[in-house]
């Protein structure tokens, strides 16, 4: 009975110090997964006003590996490519996207051209900046 009660002992110890282990590595992981994500942010009409290019009334802007950068709708979490690399990955099945042109608006300048993305790459681009 001694031998069973020291290996479970044994086992118990063991445990514990790769318990401690992963405890003391836990807030390392999560802080270095935090850097390496840049944030999402949301915009709205109201900010861009007469520049503002979706259907939808706010959208998400969100800057990935590579400065892919993308279009979400919040409400539905479609995500649209802003940027050539972005689009690149929707083509070959890398991420699960739609065409920007679906929540594109008319230039109302212009009608037979869609409104100017540039002041939303820009944004998205400043993202990538603040990981």
């Amino acid at each position: 009975m001694r031998k069973n009660e020291s290996a479970f002992l044994v086992l118990i110890s063991t445990l514990v110090t790769i318990m401690k282990r992963l405890f003391l590595l836990f807030p390392l992981f999560s802080l270095s997964f935090q850097s390496i994500a840049a944030p999402i942010e949301t915009v709205s009409k109201l900010q861009f006003g007469n520049k503002w290019a979706f259907t939808r009334e706010e959208v998400m802007l969100d800057c990935r590996a590579n400065q892919a950068l993308f279009v979400i709708n919040p409400s539905t979490l479609v995500q649209y490519p802003l940027n050539d690399i972005a689009t690149e990955m929707m083509r070959i099945g890398k991420v699960n996207a739609k065409s920007l042109d679906i929540i594109l608006l008319n230039d109302s300048e212009n009608p037979a051209q869609k409104m100017s993305i540039e002041p939303f790459q820009q944004a998205a681009l400043a993202l990538c900046d603040k990981k």
